[in-house]
């Protein structure tokens, strides 16, 4: 490889690196970037209360990162028979390693007397990239239908409480009488990732806090995503004022003349940097690694895959050992195995069952039924066919196929539909990849041959290098979990081979 082939691989491969971690920030931000939209604190009168549930409610918001203007959120409640209806949007603007893009997302939904969903239509816009999905509660169920690609895709949740966006769980917060102590626990669903997730809230206290030039008494609650912390301040009147997540995230209210004024001027927010993790030293030829140890802190809860197959946790000492191919070798596919059925099967993302799709899967390996050498060629179709750019969007296969171009999230995406539509059990890792001396997050693929075998088509990788720590599998519903060490985790290099 020349110097400037290397330095350009180098250069595409750190752009595609850690935007895994944006995908999930999205997610992320519709939480964090909504609003407490009405009355109902406790100085509050019956009138000012019947008053407040007959007016359409409008609220402005700056939003911050470490101070500088990212974006800006705009939301309204809308009064209506038999519930409301609600109107969010978020626009910002983020800094991809100097590359900056927009990114606006806009949810409408009918929500209930007591703010829980009806029904709901979410939007994501990234430059070209659009993604749509719609939603409906039938019968203790969710109703979920994805146009994408020119194809319809239909899911079904089943429920087991009322759930609640975002935005109707905290309107349904703002009308219980604010008072130190009060403590929620309600069912949030985040539409960005398709997932369901018990919130506790709670009223911690009242303090004062600074709004321009402005001190204003607020209560401050707080509710816990994931294992990360979103602080609110809340006025009597049950206006928020002001909240802070993680990696430097403020939202702040405002006015619409400021806040799209603000975003005009906005930088964008460099997110990718900031979330990588920086080991205590660097580590010589990566990609050539058999093996590495690692001491990772800063992940002290269970639910992570830290462990299985060529990872071995102990004690928060972490082994990763590049996997021997001898033993898969002669291994054939179709793979029929019950236990492995959710590996094979399609989703709304991974639309293995796709014609067009499985035409492609069966082009690309022909009469091939050696499962190594179909995993080789379909990795190595992937790496070749998509041009490698950061697209912050919600992954899916069939808009990848006709797009051709992604990130780390789009490789995978697209190579588990391809493996599963000629049987080759396939399931999403995302955790962390090392380059250029720091940990960046990252997605790629496990396929399973009578052992689990990591495979990183962005790279081209079969097997994948040690350095691919997988922290979590699955799609965005469990790539979310991710959120809950941003910040916090820490690495030393123990040794590599």
């Amino acid at each position: 490889m020349s110097g400037n082939s290397k330095r350009q691989w180098k250069k595409w491969l750190l752009i595609s690196l850690g935007v895994t971690i944006l995908v999930v920030w999205v997610a992320y931000a519709t939480v964090f970037f909504t609003r407490l939209n009405r009355g109902g604190g406790d100085t509050l009168t019956p009138e000012v209360q019947k008053l407040a549930t007959k007016e359409i409610q409008e609220e402005w918001f700056a939003l911050y990162q470490h101070g500088n203007r990212i974006g800006y959120s705009r939301s309204e409640l809308r009064p209506q028979s038999g519930g409301y209806m609600v109107n969010e949007e978020i626009f910002l603007r983020l800094d991809f390693l100097g590359q900056v893009q927009d990114i606006s997302s806009w949810v409408q939904a009918n929500l209930e007397p007591d703010f829980s969903l009806k029904s709901f239509t979410f939007r994501l816009q990234a430059g070209p990239i659009y993604y749509r999905l719609q939603g409906g509660v039938e019968k203790g169920s969710l109703i979920l239908v994805s146009r994408m690609a020119g194809q319809e895709q239909i899911q079904k949740l089943p429920l087991s409480h009322p759930i609640y966006l975002s935005s109707g769980m905290k309107s349904f917060i703002s009308q219980q009488p604010l008072a130190v102590g009060n403590a929620y626990r309600l069912a949030l669903f985040d539409p960005a990732t398709m997932s369901q997730t018990m919130v506790p809230l709670q009223v911690e206290e009242k303090e004062t806090v600074r709004i321009g030039s402005r001190d204003l008494e607020a209560y401050r609650v707080v509710m816990n995503f994931r294992g990360v912390q979103l602080k609110s301040w809340v006025s009597p009147y049950g206006e928020l004022l002001k909240e802070e997540g993680f990696l430097g995230l403020t939202m702040v209210r405002s006015d619409r003349e400021d806040a799209l004024k603000g975003f005009a001027e906005a930088k964008g927010a460099e997110l990718v940097r900031e979330a990588a993790v920086v080991p205590d030293r660097t580590i010589a030829h990566p990609r050539k690694l058999k093996l590495l140890r690692l001491q990772l802190e800063g992940i002290t809860d269970d639910g992570w895959e830290l462990a299985g197959g060529r990872q071995n946790w102990s004690n928060g000492e972490l082994a990763v050992e590049r996997e021997s191919l001898i033993a898969i070798s002669s291994a054939k596919i179709p793979v029929d195995n019950p236990a492995l059925a959710r590996d094979l099967q399609p989703s709304l993302l991974v639309q293995s069952d796709a014609v067009t799709l499985k035409k492609q899967a069966f082009a690309i390996i022909g009469e091939e039924r050696n499962g190594l050498q179909a995993v080789r060629m379909i990795s190595s179709w992937v790496y070749q066919n998509l041009e490698k750019r950061p697209t912050l969007s919600i992954p899916n296969a069939l808009a990848v196929y006709e797009m051709r171009a992604g990130d780390c999230n789009e490789h995978s995406v697209l190579f588990a539909a391809l493996a599963r539509a000629v049987g080759i059990p396939t399931r999403i890792a995302a955790g962390l990849l090392y380059t250029e001396g720091r940990f960046y997050y990252h997605a790629w693929n496990e396929v399973y041959l009578g052992e689990w075998i990591a495979v990183d088509p962005l790279m081209n990788q079969v097997p994948a290098d040690p350095t691919h720590v997988r922290l979590v599998t699955g799609e965005l519903d469990r790539q979310v979990e991710l959120v809950r060490v941003l910040g916090r985790l820490s690495i030393k290099v123990l040794n590599y081979e």
